[in-house]
């Protein structure tokens, strides 16, 4: 496995740079998960969803002792770093090499090796996606890529929906969905401290797997929500209605680092 060392000098394996760098800074940089008094302490047990090769895991342990942490990363080749980047932590972890959904079953993730933290069972929408971009270029490809501010206005559509076809080449890959009651059973587990999700598009649906018996045993929720996905429109406060009827107290941050591109944050914590 290859080997990059991390701004904050931590040594981890990763598949793809763009992904390791981007994900360390929204976690240990910009600490997207621990706000809006989201916390963690001593003994707590950790739902990590969407793990990818496990920086947040990583992160969370050095947040408080004697965690109990599950991971669930769907993607075989992501599950390898994870497992990797996870050896010898201070925690008590266990990694589960599927993903989380409405029920059970055997699907296909588009994994993308170039962006892998952004691999999906559902693809965003390549048009509003392309669009977005458009709309917003000069804060997004233009911060990122200087020189792109030479490209014409005319061809700007065209050179943005190449560049995203190259990045986001994907390689279809079988993967196990099971529930997170599934889980919460097989472990004989009482209570969730905090529940991290980022789900690339799929929130929705790891929600979906929660019997309504369980649901009381969920104390916090740190979650991406991603409207840049066909039928999107307004999922964030769908979701936020739905976690209100649950019985939490919920946080929409529109003014995160992706706000911009359709992706937002929310938190939640039980009354």
């Amino acid at each position: 496995m290859r080997t990059l060392t991390l701004p904050n000098g931590e040594i981890i394996s990763y598949i793809d740079k763009l992904t390791a760098l981007d994900v360390y800074d929204e976690i240990y940089v910009k600490n997207e998960y621990l706000q809006h008094d989201i916390r963690v302490e001593d003994k707590d047990i950790i739902f990590d969803i969407g793990a990818n090769i496990g920086l947040f895991s990583r992160y969370i342990a050095t947040k408080a002792k004697k965690l109990h942490i599950y991971t669930f990363e769907p993607v075989p080749i992501i599950f390898d770093v994870l497992e990797e980047n996870l050896k010898n932590l201070q925690a008590e972890v266990k990694n589960y090499n599927i993903g989380l959904a409405e029920r059970g079953e055997i699907s296909k993730i588009h994994y993308y090796p170039k962006v892998s933290a952004d691999s999906a069972i559902i693809e965003f929408d390549w048009d509003l996606k392309v669009n977005q971009f458009l709309r917003n270029y000069k804060e997004t490809i233009a911060k990122e890529i200087p020189i792109a501010k030479l490209v014409p206005k005319f061809m700007r559509k065209s050179v943005i929906r190449w560049g995203l076809k190259r990045l986001y080449k994907a390689e279809l890959v079988s993967c196990k969905l099971r529930t997170i009651s599934d889980i919460i059973q097989e472990n004989n587990i009482a209570t969730i401290n905090l529940m991290k999700i980022d789900a690339e598009n799929y929130e929705f649906q790891v929600l979906a797997g929660i019997n309504q018996s369980d649901w009381d045993k969920i104390q916090q929720i740190s979650m991406e929500v991603h409207e840049h996905i066909e039928g999107g429109n307004d999922l964030l406060n769908k979701l936020a209605k739905l976690l209100e009827d649950k019985g939490f107290l919920v946080k929409k941050e529109k003014d995160s680092r992706f706000s911009l591109m359709g992706v937002y944050m929310l938190y939640a914590k039980r009354l």
